[in-house]
Formats: structure tokens, C-alpha cells, sequence
């Protein structure tokens, strides 16, 4: 792993007197984070003071009656806006009325819980710089990334709970987004989401600003605009039921992660047939942008003219996408060399469309990749 990869992992505390509390938790975060086990909240504050961390997780029962480390951070001024997630089988009462007022913002989590809640409850705490710097922006870019940010969570909640989706909810999310694109406002979306912390988020709203200008300047409007934004912010819903691991594993997956990863499309199927109302075009971008028209993608092999164009244009901005995006794993690739790999794919996508999308981004002066 390259010096510059490691640099960017995130700094955790697990502050736990039990454990076994902490070795499971270290076992679900030591891979996408650089975790620091602690057992008592003395040395905790210690630690603090020497490196302060990117974030903390303890325990209810170690931060009660006003004492603990949470509550000595927020009376030191070079540690009061450290973020904190408390874990618990309380209400949290105490915790939950901390807000940015008194320091770093409080997540409370009720236990017993999953491990996506805890990495995405952790996302939204890191992330909260870049969502503060999001009030700076024009209305219509700070309304996109606002509101979509706020539905992406909802979204995770609704998955986490086997419910359906609000599929209304999510394209209205969007509206914002269609109109930022129609106006040719959308730099501050994608240079917004640099440094976000939820990937799947990030990786989402790009594929729906690309898959937007792709579709606007060939030609689409009205419902079919929406239906590629909403499209693109759902494509990998079935990711928010992955587990954590494998998406962010720092490195090549083996033979028994891969299909594992794969199955985030039927995951998306299962989550989609369980949601009434969801429209023919955004179920095609969900289940069928990672088929191949040679055949040879997946879940089903489609090809040639199996295929239609949602489905062709969704297979070549996810890929733009996930070689532009910047990984724990890996940095973000030039546009130029994403350009070029999607070219040598040949007869794997449709090289019309590549050209033409090409020539669409790079007309647009937009920010492409997430290292620009």
C-alpha cells in the first residue's frame, strides 16, 4: 500500500473497558480504518491530547453521571470537536442533546446493532466538515448534494429494516440535480463530494451527474432526465446491504469475496421488487450496468441487443465512474487514462457511446475525476 493511501485512512478510537466488545469492533473497522483500541477513559484522554484521533466510539456504561472521555473533551478546547459515536442499550438522552454547540457532533447508537449502521453512522460524522462547506454553495448545488445526502441515509435505514423504499422521495431528491444540469450548474456537485467518507454515496451521485450530462446533452429532458438522475443515485442500492468488508477492503478481492461483491446486483433486485413504484428505466440502470454487450458482464449475461441504450450508457459511466473515484485501495485515475481503459474495452460496450460520452464530458470543463 502506497505512503499516500495510508495517509488518507481515518484515525478511530475504540474507547471500551470490555474486551471483547473491543476486538469486535476493531474486527469490523481495522480494515477500512487505522484503529486504536483503548480500555479506560484515563488513558483515553491521554492518547487525545497526544494524536487526536478522526473519531471515537465508546460505550454508554463508560461516559455516565458526566464523566468519561466525551465529556473531558468537550471542557478542552483542542479536543472539543472530536466527533463521538456512543453505544448503548439506553435512550441516549444524554448524549443525543450534545450538539455542534457544545463541540464535535454525538451520534448515540442503540445496541445491539450492525456493522453498516456503526461504518455508516462513522461516514456521516467524518463527512461533516464537507457537508458544512456545502452551505457556501449556489442554491441548486447545495439543495442536490443536501437533499440527496439526506435521502442516501434514509435510503440505508429503509434497507437496514427489509422496508421498501421511497421511491418518491429519492427522485425528488434529484430534482435539484436535473435542474442544476439543465442550467449547466453542476461543479460544485461533483467537486462537493471530494472527501466525503460514504463511498457508495459518492460514488452514486457522480454516476447520476454524469448519466445527467450525458443524457442532457444528447438530447433527453423532462421524465427521461429524471429517470437517469434517480437511476443514478439508486444504481447500487444492493452495496448498502454488502457487507462492509469486502467493500472496502484494502486490496484485490479473493475467490470467495468476489461474488460476493457481485451479488450487490441481485441484493439491488430483491430491494427494488420489494418497492412499488419504481420505473422500468431505473430498475434497467440498477440491474444491468454491469452486463457486457459481448455477453460477458453479469448478473445475466445479456448482450447485443438485449441491451437498450439506458442500460448501455448506465455500463460505461459506471465504469468512468469507479476509475475517476478515489478508493482506500487505490487513487483516483485521470480522466485521460479512465478514457483510454474504457476504449480498450472494445467490443465490451458500445465504442459509439463511449465517443460520444467522451466528447460530452469533455466539453463540459466539469470536474471529473475526484483527485482534480
Amino acid at each position: 500500500m502506497s505512503d499516500r493511501i495510508e495517509r488518507s485512512a481515518s484515525r478511530i478510537f475504540i474507547v471500551d473497558d470490555t474486551k471483547k466488545h473491543r476486538e469486535e469492533l476493531r474486527g469490523v473497522l481495522a480494515r477500512p480504518f487505522n484503529v486504536v483500541t483503548i480500555e479506560d477513559n484515563e488513558t483515553a484522554i491521554r492518547e487525545l491530547r497526544r494524536a487526536p484521533p478522526d473519531l471515537v466510539i465508546t460505550m454508554e456504561t463508560m461516559q455516565t453521571g458526566g464523566t468519561g472521555c466525551l465529556y473531558d473533551t468537550r471542557n478542552d478546547t483542542k479536543l472539543r470537536n472530536i466527533p463521538f459515536i456512543v453505544l448503548g442499550a439506553g435512550d441516549g438522552e444524554p448524549f443525543t442533546s450534545m450538539d455542534d454547540r457544545d463541540g464535535g457532533a454525538v451520534t448515540f447508537i442503540k445496541t445491539p446493532t450492525s456493522k453498516n449502521t456503526i461504518i455508516t453512522a462513522m461516514s456521516g460524522l467524518l463527512s461533516h466538515a464537507v457537508e458544512n462547506d456545502w452551505e457556501e454553495l449556489p442554491e441548486l448545488q447545495k439543495s442536490t448534494l443536501q437533499q440527496t445526502v439526506k435521502e442516501f441515509q434514509s435510503l440505508s435505514d429503509a434497507i437496514e429494516k427489509g422496508e421498501p423504499l421511497d421511491v418518491q422521495a429519492a427522485e425528488e431528491s434529484c430534482v435539484p440535480l436535473v435542474e442544476a444540469v439543465n442550467s449547466h450548474e453542476y461543479d460544485g456537485i461533483l467537486d462537493g463530494v471530494k472527501g466525503h467518507h460514504n463511498y457508495t454515496y459518492v460514488h452514486s451521485l457522480r454516476i447520476a451527474t454524469f448519466l445527467s450530462i450525458f443524457g442532457h446533452t444528447i438530447g433527453m429532458r423532462g421524465d427521461d432526465l429524471q429517470t437517469l438522475a434517480s437511476g443514478g443515485l439508486l444504481h447500487d442500492v444492493g452495496k448498502m446491504a454488502t457487507p462492509q468488508d469486502i467493500l472496502n477492503k484494502n486490496g484485490k478481492l479473493d475467490d470467495r469475496e468476489w461474488p460476493v461483491m457481485q451479488g450487490h446486483v441481485e441484493q439491488s433486485r430483491i430491494i427494488l421488487d420489494r418497492t412499488p413504484g419504481i420505473s422500468a428505466g431505473v430498475r434497467i440502470i440498477a440491474l444491468q450496468h454491469h452486463e457486457k454487450i459481448d455477453g460477458s458482464g453479469y448478473p445475466l449475461g445479456l448482450k447485443d441487443n438485449e441491451l437498450n441504450e439506458l442500460a448501455r450508457m448506465s455500463m460505461i459511466v459506471d465504469i468512468f465512474g469507479a476509475l475517476t473515484d478515489e478508493r482506500s485501495y487505490k487513487p483516483a485515475f485521470p480522466p485521460e487514462k479512465a478514457f483510454a481503459i474504457l476504449e480498450d474495452l472494445d467490443n465490451k460496450l458500445d465504442q459509439g457511446l463511449v465517443k460520444v460520452f467522451r466528447g460530452v464530458l469533455e466539453d463540459s470543463g466539469a470536474p471529473l475525476s475526484l483527485s482534480d
